[in-house]
């Protein structure tokens, strides 16, 4: 499991012509009777559970892990149990809070502009009901994940791509709760469980036995109907997802190869670079090497 981590920006002068601006990403990761937050936040960001807090932006949160406690200025305490997403509004006086014998595991952006503030005009989003019952989806955690790698890589373009990560979670929070027809076929919300889980624990290779065990489904029949629902074995699609990871780590950083080495916990840089070879044809060097020049034409 990742470690905290967090990063605020420095807010550009001119508005953004994407109409969205992001004010900062990470996650957390809070063990029981850990205390929280567990590091030290800018003043304006600073969250005390007895005084609570008002925000000049929004901050969106998915709870992966554990379970909390959720209070606003339009709502009363609701209790919360993972996964679920909440957003939290401009102005509105709030305090959260993972609860202390379990703890959670919690990834948020905050952002504001002039798409957010017109949601809300046109009813989309309504801060008297901040809650979206989401579920374990993998589309959703990769855009925080890509929000989170942008924010913290600060690459050119970034704050376009990151903005664009909080459109995606915007449209599949208000869409995902209406979905539950599918979500109610046990096997199909299993896979679709599995596939979170995978993109989740993609800075490590996974055993499939054990996300079997922890999903409580015999191996061989999740190997089976895992292939069915998504065309590929589950080694394959987890190998693919680090394989993705690799390359956009590659594209859009300036990391050194031992450095993704080292954050996606290879042995070592020739390993990552065999491993990486057998996939791409290619050297993780060359391949760098070959996109850069492509991008310079």
């Amino acid at each position: 499991m990742k470690g905290d981590e967090f990063y605020y920006l420095p807010q550009p002068i001119q508005e953004s012509a994407w109409n969205l601006e992001i004010q900062g990403a990470g996650q957390s990761n809070i063990g029981p009777n850990q205390s929280y937050p567990s590091h030290k936040h800018p003043a304006k960001y600073e969250l005390d559970w007895n005084k609570g807090r008002i925000l000049p932006g929004f901050q969106v949160l998915y709870i992966t892990r554990g379970a909390g406690l959720l209070e606003t200025q339009k709502t009363p305490p609701i209790i919360l149990e993972a996964p679920v997403l909440f957003l939290l509004f401009p102005n509105i006086w709030h305090r959260y809070r993972p609860n202390a014998e379990i703890g959670w595991h919690e990834h948020w952006i905050g952002f504001d502009g002039p798409i957010p503030r017109q949601m809300i005009a046109t009813g989309a989003i309504n801060s008297g009901q901040p809650l979206f019952q989401v579920g374990h989806h993998d589309k959703l955690l990769a855009q925080f994940q890509l929000a989170l790698d942008e924010v913290k890589n600060e690459a050119l373009g970034f704050r376009r791509i990151a903005a664009a990560s909080v459109l995606q979670i915007l449209a599949l929070a208000t869409s995902l709760p209406l979905r539950t027809e599918e979500e109610n076929q046990p096997m199909r919300a299993t896979v679709r469980q599995a596939c979170f889980l995978f993109r989740e624990r993609t800075d490590n290779v996974v055993s499939i036995e054990s996300i079997a065990e922890e999903l409580n489904v015999g191996y061989t029949y999740f190997r089976r109907m895992f292939k069915l629902y998504t065309g590929f074995s589950p080694k394959q699609y987890h190998t693919q997802l680090r394989f993705e990871r690799v390359k956009r780590l590659l594209n859009e950083s300036d990391l050194s190869i031992g450095e993704i080495a080292a954050l996606l916990n290879f042995d070592s840089t020739f390993h990552l670079s065999q491993w990486f070879k057998k996939l791409a044809h290619s050297s993780p060097k060359m391949w760098r090497k070959q996109k850069l020049e492509i991008s310079k034409l």
